[in-house]
């Protein structure tokens, strides 16, 4: 790549950790709100701007960044369309972060989400046309491919809940089936799916195409989106609907079968170097494998009753997919790219921090589960919740802050060359 490729690279990767950044902020004022009045801001606007950011501010610009750059070969990445269509979804993201907290979903507001929906329809074309017209790997390709589509469906989703805005209408199960589609989709379709592209990728860039194993698990993992969105749907208590998630459930299994044979068969001491990079990698595994399993465990109606009507083991089992596979992944991929390297040495301290809080976060969030469950339930865990958001505020300002600090010392080592 060349430096004019490189410096619009490390520009939008740069952002996306500011934007990960306000992500943090977000979370630590909904946590605020819950025990302060704060009367200027709104809880339902607080908790859109949370999610709609966290999205397209953070993950969905992380992920469609990387594709861009690491994905597509020269001058493909180059196109003017893509630096278009990042600037659009970054200016989506801020305007829906910076405005859902005060006046919730209006005009304004739905402008701004319609923006990121309109761009990502615009976009994902295109980059499956650039895709396609290119000798890629055929794994990484449908992994890109399946990733994207599942973006897009995710949007179903979202035009539901426009229904339901606009027309002041619905009822609560199209309030809920469209909520669990749109989360579907993104969760288990648009992130994981680009998790697993950019790893064969990754794979690929470190002379190791993805083996018989790795092709099975990712064709697997694909297979497996469309039933398993019925895991999300049970409630309808459709015997038609438990056949498909228990297809689901085959394929999940499957595809956990051999995600293990692929993680055997890849030298992990080639591909991630010792120290962060490996510990963030085997943290987002874990996360990956525990993600898989709770799925699974959905389709029994006690557990999966429990699972659904218990509002801090569904922000739980989110966050462990938000946090502890996909940040954990983004952040891995990072580091090894030396966006935090200064003096042949990385700066562990943010990261550090940052994963204090996320560990805090799931323990504190599993207790406060299981104590509703058990009606054993205590206040305090709203406190410990608060301070668990500062310290993965103060993590990701840290990491961002680090990231600003590394770029000032390459512009002052080039200015001196």
């Amino acid at each position: 790549m060349n430096s004019m490729g490189k410096d619009k690279k490390s520009f939008w990767l740069s952002l996306t950790l500011f934007n990960l950044c306000i992500v943090a902020f977000l979370g630590f004022a909904l946590r605020s709100k819950i025990l302060f009045p704060l009367r200027f801001l709104d809880y339902r606007g607080l908790l859109s701007a949370h999610s709609h950011f966290a999205f397209a501010g953070w993950a969905g610009m992380a992920f469609i960044t990387l594709f861009i750059y690491d994905v597509l070969p020269e001058p493909f990445s180059q196109r003017k369309i893509y630096q278009w269509a990042l600037g659009a979804i970054e200016l989506s993201g801020l305007g829906m972060a910076f405005l859902f907290p005060f006046f919730g979903y209006n005009f304004l507001t739905i402008t701004f989400s319609t923006l990121y929906v309109v761009t990502i329809v615009v976009f994902v074309p295109i980059f499956i046309r650039d895709i396609l017209s290119n000798p890629q790997n055929k794994t990484v390709r449908l992994l890109s491919i399946s990733a994207l589509i599942s973006l897009i469906l995710s949007f179903l989703g979202t035009l539901g809940l426009m229904y339901i805005i606009i027309f002041k209408s619905g009822g609560s199960l199209l309030y809920r089936d469209s909520i669990y589609t749109f989360l579907h989709f993104q969760y288990n379709g648009f992130f994981t799916l680009s998790v697993f592209a950019l790893l064969m990728n990754y794979l690929l860039k470190k002379g190791m195409a993805p083996d018989k194993n790795a092709r099975l698990f990712s064709v697997v993992l694909c297979i497996s989106i469309i039933p398993t969105l019925f895991l999300s749907i049970l409630w309808h208590n459709e015997g038609l609907f438990y056949f498909f998630a228990a297809i689901g459930c085959f394929f999940i299994l499957l595809a956990l079968l051999n995600f293990y044979r692929f993680s055997k068969s890849t030298p992990v001491k080639q591909v991630f170097p010792p120290g962060i990079v490996k510990t963030f990698w085997t943290f987002s595994a874990i996360s990956f494998v525990l993600k898989m399993v709770l799925q699974v465990g959905t389709i029994f109606p006690q557990l999966g009753n429990a699972v659904y009507g218990d509002r801090p083991v569904i922000i739980g089992f989110l966050h462990l997919v938000f946090l502890g596979f996909i940040t954990f992944f983004l952040l891995a991929i990072l580091i090894e790219k030396n966006y935090f390297t200064l003096n042949k040495k990385i700066l562990l301290f943010p990261f550090i921090v940052f994963a204090t809080g996320i560990f805090a976060n799931e323990f504190l969030l599993m207790l406060q589960g299981v104590g509703i469950l058990f009606k054993t339930n205590n206040d305090i865990y709203k406190w410990l919740l608060w301070g668990a958001a500062i310290v993965l505020f103060t993590g990701a300002l840290l990491i961002a802050l680090a990231r600003f600090h590394i770029i000032n010392k390459e512009k002052k080592n080039k200015a001196t060359v």
